[in-house]
């Protein structure tokens, strides 16, 4: 048989065995969803699966957790965690937390290769793709690193680096263009989000 839709998806219906509070960060196998409201034993509730919450951390001396980390669940100890081990993924930090604070803002359920900025991004109303930057770690440059050209002998390479850095503009100009092209299409795909109240509107 074919798919057949159910609901959309930011949450799921859930039945529990033992009563639920509202923030009750529940595991369903590798599946990790938080109650927004009290779910009673043996009634019909539902798991949010998206969304930002402040969820409990350890306090204490080297606790702090900073904004876009990958953070667990430790279940044992109803908190968060940097650490996997046998701990279930829960999403990333959006905003930093010092060690004596016991709560930490996290964006639950995203994907671990989205950047913290396009998660910020689609809270933010007025957010456009230029919002969403580079987050991947590295050191950006205006410098770019050529290969050798090779040639060891006294030869003029001029013009072999010159083609070099034609071919490398020609790239840039490429890819920059596609950039734009993207931009556009994110612009697009969040205004949509926003007509549908899937996020907050301007």
């Amino acid at each position: 048989m074919t798919a057949r839709y159910i609901q959309r998806g930011d949450s799921i219906d859930f039945t529990p065995e033992a009563d639920v509070a509202a923030g009750d960060v529940v595991i369903i196998g590798d599946l990790v969803g938080i109650a927004k409201l009290d779910i009673k034993a043996g009634e019909l509730g539902a798991l949010a699966l998206v969304g930002v919450f402040d969820v409990p951390k350890a306090t204490g001396e080297s606790t702090a957790i900073a904004a876009g980390t990958i953070v667990f669940w430790d279940a044992e100890n109803s908190q968060v965690t940097t650490t996997a081990g046998d701990n279930k993924y829960l999403g990333k930090t959006v905003i930093a937390a010092g060690d004596d604070d016991s709560l930490v803002r996290v964006i639950i359920n995203v994907s671990r290769d989205v950047p913290t900025s396009a998660a910020d991004a689609i809270t933010d109303p007025a957010a456009t793709a230029e919002d969403i930057d580079d987050q991947s770690g590295g050191t950006a440059s205006s410098a770019h690193q050529l290969a050798a050209v090779g040639d060891t002998s006294s030869a003029d390479q001029s013009s072999t680096i010159n083609s070099n850095f034609a071919t490398v503009g020609t790239e840039y100009n490429a890819l920059k263009d596609d950039v734009e092209a993207n931009n556009g299409k994110i612009d697009s795909i969040l205004a949509a989000l926003r007509t549908l109240g899937l996020i907050a509107t301007e």
